[in-house]
This record gives C-alpha cells, sequence and structure tokens, in this order.
C-alpha cells in the first residue's frame, strides 16, 4: 500500500461510503471505511492516514471535521455536505477542511483534490526553485532503461528514478498513449474528452502535454514524448 494514496472515507450511510469507496479504489487510492465519529478517531488513531472523505450532515460533519483536525493539523480533508452556500462553506473551512463539495460531486472531482493535498508532500528529488536562474538548464538526457508508472500510475518514474506526479488528466493521456499501438496518439483522441469536440479537444490534449513537458522539465527530465507533427504524439521511451 501507498501511504500517500492511503485514505479514510467517513459516512454514516452505508450505501453511499461504500460508493465513494469503491469509486475512489479502481482510481488507484486505498480505502479504509467509517460510519461514525468515534469509529473515525480510533481509526485514525490507530493508524494515521494523509487524506479523508468525509461526508454527512452538516452539523455533524464540521463537528467531525474540527476533531479530526485537532488531532492533526496536516492531514488533508476533503468535506462533503449541503455546501451550498458562501456561509456554509465558509463553516466547513473554518472548521477545517481544506475543500468543501456538495454532495452530488463526482469521483474525478474529489480524486484531483486529493491528489492536489497529495502534492503538499515535498516530492523525493524535486528540484529547488533557483531565484537568479534567468532560464532552466536544458533537461539531461535519461539514461538507457524502462519509464514506469508508480502509485496506481499517479507517478511517472523516469530511468534515473526521478519521480513526476500527474494530474488525472496527465495520467489518463499517458495511460492511453502508452497502452496504444505503436505507443503513438492522434492528438484529437485524449482519454475523457468528446472525440468530435474538433478543434477544442485538440487544444486541451495540446495543454496537457505542454504542462507535462513544461513539469518535466522545471525537475530536469527528458520526456520521451515526441510531437508527430500535423498527427499527434508519441511515447519513444522504453516503458
Amino acid at each position: 500500500m501507498n501511504d500517500l494514496l492511503d485514505l479514510i472515507v467517513f459516512s454514516p450511510d452505508a450505501g453511499q461510503r461504500k460508493r465513494r469507496s469503491g469509486a475512489l479504489a479502481e482510481m488507484g487510492f486505498s480505502p479504509r471505511q467509517c460510519e461514525d465519529s468515534n469509529g473515525l478517531f480510533r481509526l485514525f488513531q490507530a493508524r494515521r492516514t494523509p487524506l479523508l472523505v468525509m461526508e454527512a450532515d452538516l452539523s455533524d460533519l464540521c463537528m467531525a471535521v474540527a476533531g479530526l483536525r485537532a488531532m492533526d493539523t496536516t492531514a488533508g480533508i476533503i468535506a462533503i455536505s449541503s455546501f451550498d452556500s458562501p456561509e456554509n462553506r465558509i463553516l466547513g473551512l473554518h472548521c477545517g477542511a481544506d475543500a468543501c463539495f456538495q454532495a452530488d460531486v463526482g469521483t474525478p472531482e474529489i480524486a484531483a483534490a486529493l491528489q492536489a493535498l497529495v502534492r503538499r508532500v515535498p516530492a523525493a528529488g524535486r528540484r529547488p526553485a533557483a531565484d537568479a536562474e534567468p532560464r532552466p538548464p536544458a533537461p539531461a538526457p535519461e539514461p538507457a532503461g524502462k519509464w514506469q508508472f508508480h502509485d496506481a500510475a499517479w507517478t511517472l518514474v523516469s530511468p534515473r528514478g526521478t519521480r513526476l506526479s500527474l494530474t488525472q488528466a496527465e495520467r489518463e493521456f499517458l495511460l492511453k498513449l502508452t497502452a496504444s499501438p505503436d505507443k503513438r496518439l492522434p492528438r484529437g483522441d485524449s482519454p475523457g474528452m468528446d472525440s468530435h469536440g474538433g478543434r477544442e479537444s485538440v487544444r486541451r490534449t495540446d495543454v496537457v502535454v505542454s504542462r507535462l513537458r513544461r513539469k518535466a522539465q522545471d525537475m530536469n527530465v527528458e520526456l520521451p514524448i515526441r510531437t508527430v507533427w500535423g498527427w499527434g504524439y508519441a511515447f519513444t521511451g522504453d516503458i
């Protein structure tokens, strides 16, 4: 189990708790379920987890969030309840939640918020920002070896061992690119996007690739993603 993907799913509603946990497990997280606040505190004390998804009526939820936050100031807490007004959301944030969502929030949005909280943990090997550098150094060529997906494909690891945390869009793009024939993918064929979206779909794919390359460059990594002009992208590394 990857500690950074370990989380507690808290909800008094057994059906909702099961659905949330199952959906998050399918996205690579390792959820432990809890139905009441007393059990939540015991479960958290038994094994601290960096992430929590907490769902309940607003008053009960705020009490549980405040109690959990008093136990740990660093845990990432996603709160789900009737946050249908600025006042309710402000209350949830003041109680200690990191993000507040309505009950109809989708799993991809929850997963994105969880990944944002995971990124607060310093990544091994991440280069500190340089105040006086006019431009970043050119990425060093990676040695021969395999690229790897770790953490249920939320992390791309270079042959040199540098770890790149991925957003959901980057993860889906890389998984589809590396699984496609010859590891080539048309620009408009990005996962989660309308195949009939035309220029907008192409533009979104280009944005994902551009941000991924910039992230790798900031860590002095040369990504083996090549542009196939007029068509799409190719992954030229061994994975």
